[in-house]
């Protein structure tokens, strides 16, 4: 009887093990479940313009491309300031003459007395040795100050490289936004179409209208309707576009917010020219190239006067490894003054002068470009900023246009043909509404992409 309690006891407890691990597993296909179901209900995230900056400035190549060309100069600059620090090396030599190494011996009289042994036939050499350049005639002070200017210039490259990623960025994102509004008119227009084929069909049926009306709106119709497809298609070639420029998948991720209809007052900055001058990066990229080029000058003009090298050595030599059976060290200072060399040096000198000069032009025909630019998007920034007032008071009447139209056909006052002219109208005034809108934000980071400012934000 005590066997049979034991049996049943430990029968009843696998049961309740059994039915605790259905428990445990059942709990935690629910706690997933929910965790989908709370991660897929918040959604995709907003893609505010600042959202779009923040992507490009991680996953463009073009910026990591910009970032390892600074890494470049930095190393450049590293290799041209070595040669201020002394090199240390060591060296093992092994050397096996054909005969063993002797030197006849003469007494005072002329005699000869016979041999004396002058070193190994099996050689074995270990040395440690130093060298120190003391005076380079500013070859190596002067390569080094280039390499520095020229690391400077290459970061103020790279400034401008954001400036144009981002500038990019503001570019892509507001023919996206463009390219939406766009869609939404067409959307409109299109419902307004087929309402008004409706009103005709209607018309058509109870015999007031003749059936070529109806057809002309039908044509209407299938021509928004068109519209409208290329309006999608050039939605999803903007976001193609988005996505390129930032560098990184978007779809699926990111929802745009509403495009706009109105525009944010926007002060212009003054003396515009003054503050291009000083932050534009690519006259800074100029003038440090420049000086780095007359730095590289007087470089090759060291190179041609005299050297003065400090060299050390400690060296053990043996007949067999490790060698220990002469040991010795020695110091010595060696000048050297390539007096001729071709003209080399100074061929080197005038190429470098002859690109400093270069680099001043360019830098005086950068200044035209920069006013060039700067005068045009001024003038696009004040004719958009103008256009979307009008755009805006067009808009009002081109709708109280067609609504009267509309309402004058309804009561046969009006023909079909003031319906369509009027809603066509109204169409345009749309569209050119929003591009003046987007044109002024366009306009904006232009402006401010020519004078080498940061980007202001924008709320979209």
């Amino acid at each position: 009887m005590d066997r049979y309690d034991e049996d049943l006891a430990e029968l009843m407890f696998i049961r309740f093990l059994k039915k605790m691990c259905i428990f445990v597993f059942t709990v935690g296909l629910v706690t997933l479940f929910l965790g989908h179901l709370a991660w897929s209900a918040e959604g995709p995230s907003l893609l505010t313009i600042e959202v779009a900056l923040e992507l490009a400035s991680q996953n463009n190549p073009v910026l990591s491309a910009a970032q390892e060309q600074v890494k470049q100069s930095e190393e450049r600059l590293k290799q041209a300031k070595s040669p201020l620090y002394p090199s240390l090396g060591a060296e093992l030599i092994y050397q096996k003459s054909g005969e063993e190494p002797l030197l006849p011996v003469y007494g005072t009289d002329g005699s000869y007395l016979g041999n004396a042994q002058n070193g190994f036939q099996d050689t074995y050499r270990a040395a440690l040795n130093f060298t120190y350049l003391l005076y380079t005639g500013g070859a190596v002070k002067n390569n080094v100050q280039a390499k520095e200017l020229a690391l400077d210039a290459v970061k103020a490259q790279a400034k401008r490289t954001y400036q144009s990623i981002d500038n990019a960025v503001y570019s892509a994102y507001y023919n996206l936004q463009r390219a939406r509004a766009r869609m939404v008119v067409a959307e409109e227009a299109l419902k307004l179409a087929k309402e008004h084929l409706r009103e005709v069909t209607l018309f058509f049926e109870n015999g007031v209208i003749a059936k070529n009306q109806v057809l002309r709106v039908q044509v209407e119709v299938s021509d928004s309707e068109l519209n409208r497809i290329r309006a999608s298609n050039s939605v999803d070639v903007e976001w193609s576009a988005l996505e390129r420029t930032v560098g990184v998948d978007l779809s699926g991720k990111y929802v745009l917010p509403e495009a706009q209809t109105s525009v944010d007052s926007f002060e212009e900055p003054g003396d515009l020219q003054t503050v291009a001058f000083l932050n534009r990066p690519e006259l800074e990229a100029l003038e440090k190239s420049r000086l780095s080029a007359l730095a590289l000058s007087k470089a090759a003009l060291g190179q041609g006067g005299p050297q003065v090298v400090l060299q050390g050595e400690a060296y053990d030599v043996g007949n067999d490894f490790y060698p220990d059976v002469q040991d010795d060290w020695k110091v010595s200072i060696a000048a050297n003054w390539n007096f001729y060399d071709g003209g080399q040096s100074r061929a080197r000198s005038a190429e470098a002068r002859a690109a400093a000069d270069e680099l001043l032009y360019r830098l005086k025909d950068l200044k035209k470009q920069i006013d060039l630019e700067l005068s045009t998007a001024l003038l696009n920034l004040r004719s958009s900023g103008q256009r979307v007032s009008v755009a805006q008071d067009q808009v009002k009447s081109a709708e109280e246009d067609y609504r009267m139209a509309l309402r004058r056909y309804r009561s046969q006052v009006g023909t079909n043909l003031d319906v369509l002219d009027s809603r066509v109208a109204l169409i345009n005034a749309r569209n050119q509404l929003v591009d003046s809108v987007y044109d002024v934000f366009q306009s904006r980071a232009d402006l401010l992409f020519a004078l080498g400012m940061d980007s202001y934000p924008v709320t979209l």
